[in-house]
């Protein structure tokens, strides 16, 4: 019979390898955490038309390193929002551009902008231009890169913007949560590092 103290280790070996093939297991949609930060803008702005164009020159998301790791992921996102009040809720499942979008729109509701709905056009329009976002995976490391452009419209007139580029780094361990943590830490950094104030008194420059 084998001791006692070598079946615990069989045991505790065995429960290792079951949750490392578990978190390993592939699936085509990542799930990213965005936390809304403590506003402190006095923007006067009541509503504002919300657009997203995205211009990225290299459509993929994943580098072919990364996708490589992700196995079979295809693009597409869980996304949680999270208040301040570190009330957590799940949005749905989006593209890139349809989380972003929803992202951004959470963002201004937060600081007591409105958002109007598509069909409601406002003469005052916030235009967000999406040129970069890339995951790649380098030496067990996943780095991940993003630039956008988001431009104040008066009548459809270009009247100030602000230009962000952020990046982010984790330690690849095991799975894709460690990629799902890269992706939130960004968008988290680079969207919530947009000066509304500045944004919005651009018109009265």
């Amino acid at each position: 019979m084998m001791p006692f103290g070598c079946r615990i280790q069989t045991i505790v070996f065995i429960l290792f390898i079951a949750l490392a093939t578990y978190d390993c297991t592939a699936k085509n949609y990542l799930v990213v955490r965005y936390q809304l930060p403590s506003e402190t803008s006095s923007t006067k702005e009541a509503q504002i038309s919300l657009i997203f164009d995205d211009q990225r020159t290299e459509p993929s998301v994943a580098t072919k390193d990364a996708k490589m790791a992700l196995k079979d992921f295809e693009g597409n996102f869980t996304l949680i929002v999270a208040s301040d009040d570190q009330n957590e809720r799940l949005m749905g499942a989006f593209s890139l551009s349809s989380m972003m979008m929803t992202i951004f729109k959470q963002r201004f509701e937060n600081a007591g902008v409105r958002v109007a709905p598509a069909t409601e056009s406002q003469p005052t329009a916030v235009e967000i231009i999406l040129k970069e976002f890339r995951l790649d995976l380098v030496k067990r490391k996943w780095m991940i890169q993003m630039t956008y452009q988001a431009n104040l419209l008066e009548q459809a007139r270009f009247v100030g913007g602000q230009t962000i580029t952020a990046n982010a780094e984790r330690l690849r361990v095991v799975g894709s949560k460690d990629a799902e943590k890269v992706i939130g830490e960004l968008v988290t950094d680079a969207v919530n590092r947009l000066n509304l104030d500045q944004l919005f008194h651009s018109s009265s420059n």
